[in-house]
């Protein structure tokens, strides 16, 4: 039964009202909306795709229970799969993620569990527009062994990439493909990519790359804009972006869409007690690996506030200023009338806030570069990134990368400091702060952390 004009009308007006809402929302900093505005903005934007291929004649994704709850499932997991090929690469870490496990780790599915629709869904829209449906080429022969070929090359290539992540993590966006379509073309040759090559019809693979490069500009365009996010840090590209993406690294997600498409038809007839088990133990293991690999900060809390005295935060808290990155960008004279704070107390909150909201720095890198005599942004910005690493490493973060990140925001914000200027005077052993010899020594509070 056909779902009239009006009633999809009036569903793609509320999607954009819930799409708005998330963006006000978000520009107000109300919570949860800026740690979760990937997830509050990007089920309403299916939600208006879907309506719109309905709107054109098409069937409605969301209106069929069965394949959407498995769909959500299995696109967790299949982005899963690539969080646990960056436990290697290292391409990105993840920022200002909420302290408890519970709510990261459900606001983490739920965020991934976007991937496969947002794949599937403006390729079935671009389908309805009639984009390159009769794009049409002559059959490829079909050649002995080739399926067993193209699976070697793909494991072969997936090996190397492991094996030198820094010269060949792009290669990435292909193995996995090469590896998951000759198993979909013997289990199902009419989905198969592959299938489509050998009958000539190369309109599905041309629109899933267009649907990829439209996801991920659309995937990017709202993590740049979330509070807790990644951040990518990969070799050689680290500093010419868009949003938070090298540039040409956009070129990834093309070929990143067919290997979507190839593994969800590949793992969506397996939806069984069996496969769904073993499914949710690779998945709590590759989520417990995120917390301890790519988790970088949790969402700074005043608590936590490295080098601010109880009795100050308890001060700041009577005062209704509990949000740090509200703190940040408050002026110290602005604490010293609102909270009653002494001038020094008030310089070291803010500063302490300013660090602490820095690129997601978070709290307990914060105390750590206090502990090593770095307490300021201006510190930061005049630091080498080898003084900077040695004070705040503790465990596998932060990378030297990562620490190049914060470099580049530090001076980015204290834009009149020269490059070189002050690194001299940054010291990376623990020590009591070079920027503020009236201070006491930071505390390494440690907030909680995966």
């Amino acid at each position: 039964m056909k779902t009239s004009r009006a009633k999809v009308a009036m569903g793609l007006a509320g999607a954009v009202v819930a799409l708005g809402a998330a963006v006000v929302l978000l520009h107000f900093q109300v919570r949860p909306v800026p740690t979760w505005f990937y997830v509050f903005a990007w089920y309403p934007t299916l939600v208006i795709l879907d309506l719109l291929v309905l709107w054109l004649g098409g069937d409605s994704l969301f209106a069929r229970p069965r394949t959407l709850l498995p769909m959500l499932w299995w696109s967790a997991v299949i982005w899963l799969l690539f969080e646990t090929i960056n436990f290697r690469l290292q391409d990105w870490y993840y920022v200002f993620l909420p302290a408890s496990r519970a709510e990261r780790w459900v606001g983490i599915t739920l965020s991934l569990a976007t991937v496969v629709p947002a794949i599937l869904l403006p390729e079935r829209l671009l389908e309805r527009l009639g984009a390159w449906r009769s794009l049409s080429a002559a059959p490829l022969a079909r050649r002995d062994d080739e399926l067993t070929y193209a699976f070697a090359l793909g494991a072969a290539t997936l090996a190397a990439t492991l094996a030198l992540p820094r010269y060949l993590h792009p290669l990435t966006w292909g193995a996995i493909w090469l590896i998951a379509e000759p198993l979909l073309y013997r289990a199902n040759p009419a989905a198969s990519l592959f299938g489509d090559m050998r009958r000539g019809e190369w309109g599905r693979i041309v629109r899933l790359l267009v649907a990829g490069l439209l996801a991920g500009v659309i995937w990017e365009a709202f993590n740049a804009h979330a509070r807790g996010k990644w951040i990518y840090t990969v070799p050689f590209l680290e500093r010419l972006k868009v949003f938070e993406m090298p540039l040409v690294g956009f070129l990834g997600f093309p070929f990143f869409a067919l290997e979507v498409w190839s593994l969800y038809h590949l793992l969506a007839p397996r939806t069984r007690a069996g496969p769904l088990l073993g499914s949710a133990a690779f998945a709590v293991a590759a989520l417990l690996g995120i917390d301890r690999w790519t988790v970088s900060s949790t969402a700074p809390q005043l608590d936590d506030l490295p080098g601010v005295t109880p009795r100050a935060i308890a001060e700041l808290r009577q005062a209704g200023l509990e949000d740090v990155f509200r703190i940040a960008r408050l002026p110290p004279r602005e604490l010293t009338l609102r909270a009653g704070l002494d001038t020094n107390e008030a310089r070291r909150a803010q500063r302490a806030a300013e660090l602490s909201t820095l690129r997601g720095i978070g709290t307990r890198h914060a105390a750590d570069l206090m502990a090593g005599g770095i307490t300021t942004v201006r510190g930061l910005a005049g630091a080498t990134p080898e003084s900077i690493y040695r004070a705040a490493r503790r465990g596998p973060r932060p990378t030297l990368a990562e620490v190049r990140e914060w470099m580049r925001a530090a001076r980015r914000a204290v834009s009149d400091l020269p490059a070189s200027a002050g690194a001299a005077s940054v010291r990376a052993s623990p020590g009591p702060p070079t920027t503020d010899p009236s201070a006491p020594a930071p505390d390494r509070r440690r907030p909680s952390q995966p």
